[in-house]
């Protein structure tokens, strides 16, 4: 779950890490109220989006409206608020679409010489978290750190509740930080990591961290991710999220337990297992294909359940074909998916082609009901080819149906108990 900047910075705020002081508005009229309020400017206006680079953004696909704008002038704040709620910023770490603005969050503009990016989140590899810093911090951190890997200090964090102030002096020295900052940078650090534990959080990071030429430090931007899995131990931070900012989609998909994100592409996917899920998308990217979805369906006996799960998909009209790929083992069966498509199917006319990888308990079964539905199916032995397939289904025009099938006699069946027999 990702919080906006003015959540993360509340936190931070009552963990003692320094943060400006900031005002949300939502209206014009509220953003010229919080420029009075803060004083005098001038000022910075940060649209509130579940995203990163901002800086870089366009709003409302204007050129000369950021994400991120500065302000000399109270009215200037107003107007420039004006122009971002109800809009829609797109952003590198957005899709094409964007993310809607409802909120705008004005602070003073600080300055400063030096800043810095500071992270802490869960290494992969070693299951404890890590801490990511470099002098390179602001809007290009990520390029500068492509560019020149050197600019990255990596420090192991451990398991621990609690980390020592050693380790932010670590950081601070290969950082090469001035030596007045050297004390405060490592209590930031040890701030950091209590909030990091305490709150159950994957990732918590400050970009920029503006070091200030007499060693004093400001946190000029915040971002905030929370393990979805530990909501149920943190109440507080669940009553953070955004309802307003997910999709009818996530929606649906979090009441049935699945695991959903909208993408820009237009290849459907549906597997069962977030690794399975996750090679499905490197294998569609990697042979040129743009996946429009990630859905992990979680292992269930319910057919039911993964019909919602296919309507889930095919819900979304800019999708040209859909790939199925799932490995029936445990409690999870193959012929339960080919049960749920051909549900689905009777609720909504599956129009697409469909490449399916069934593979393990139950395999031969769902493959042969599949056969026999006359639904536009083709069947692939294994992943890559399975990819390829789906590309290039999704750049065909779909071919011509089978009204002669399974789906197509119980179709007709239900019809004619509804309305009666068709003359």
């Amino acid at each position: 779950m990702f919080l906006f900047e003015y959540q993360a910075k509340a936190m931070m705020r009552e963990q003692g890490i320094p943060v400006l002081e900031g005002i949300v508005a939502t209206s014009e009229q509220r953003a010229l109220d919080a420029a009075r309020e803060l004083g005098e400017g001038p000022w910075v206006i940060k649209a509130q989006i579940h995203a990163g680079g901002r800086a870089e953004g366009r709003v409302g696909g204007s050129e000369d409206l950021r994400g991120i704008e500065f302000s000399n002038t109270v009215l200037g704040v107003g107007q420039t608020a004006a122009r971002m709620l109800g809009k829609s910023l797109v952003t590198p770490q957005t899709t094409r679409q964007g993310e809607t603005i409802n909120a705008v969050y004005i602070e003073p503009e600080i300055r400063s010489e030096l800043q810095v990016f500071l992270a802490i989140l869960i290494d992969g590899e070693r299951g404890e978290p890590v801490c990511l810093a470099s002098v390179k911090g602001g809007s290009q951190v990520e390029r500068d750190i492509f560019d020149d890997p050197k600019n990255l200090v990596r420090v192991p964090l451990g398991a621990t509740n609690q980390v020592a102030l050693s380790v932010g002096h670590e950081v601070a020295s290969q950082l090469g930080l001035p030596s007045s900052s050297i004390g405060a940078f490592a209590e930031l650090v040890q701030q950091l990591h209590g909030l990091f534990v305490a709150r159950d959080l994957s990732l918590i990071e400050i970009n920029p961290l503006a070091i200030r030429s007499n060693g004093s430090l400001v946190a000029l931007d915040a971002r905030v991710t929370v393990d979805d899995n530990a909501l149920y131990r943190q109440p507080a931070m669940g009553a953070l999220a955004s309802r307003r900012d997910q999709s009818g989609a996530e929606e649906r998909a979090a009441k049935n337990g699945f695991n959903f994100i909208r993408l820009d592409g237009n290849v459907g996917t549906l597997s069962s297992g977030a690794g399975l899920a996750m090679a499905t998308l490197d294998a569609i990217t990697h042979l040129g294909g743009r996946p429009a979805n990630f859905l992990d369906v979680p292992p269930v006996l319910e057919v039911s359940r993964i019909k919602e799960a296919f309507l889930l998909v095919l819900s979304d009209p800019g999708i040209k074909s859909l790939i199925v790929n799932v490995f029936g083992a445990g409690i999870m069966r193959c012929d339960t998916i080919a049960d749920g498509l051909l549900l689905a199917h009777l609720e909504q006319t599956v129009s697409i082609p469909l490449v399916m990888r069934l593979a393990g308990t139950n395999a031969p079964l769902a493959l042969s009901r599949l056969e026999r539905s006359g639904l536009d199916i083709q069947f692939a032995p294994n992943l890559a080819s399975g990819a390829q397939m789906v590309i290039d289904a999704a750049d065909s025009p779909p071919a011509p149906r089978q009204t002669d099938s399974i789906v197509g006699r119980l179709t007709q069946w239900f019809t004619w108990t509804k309305e009666g027999p068709r003359s």
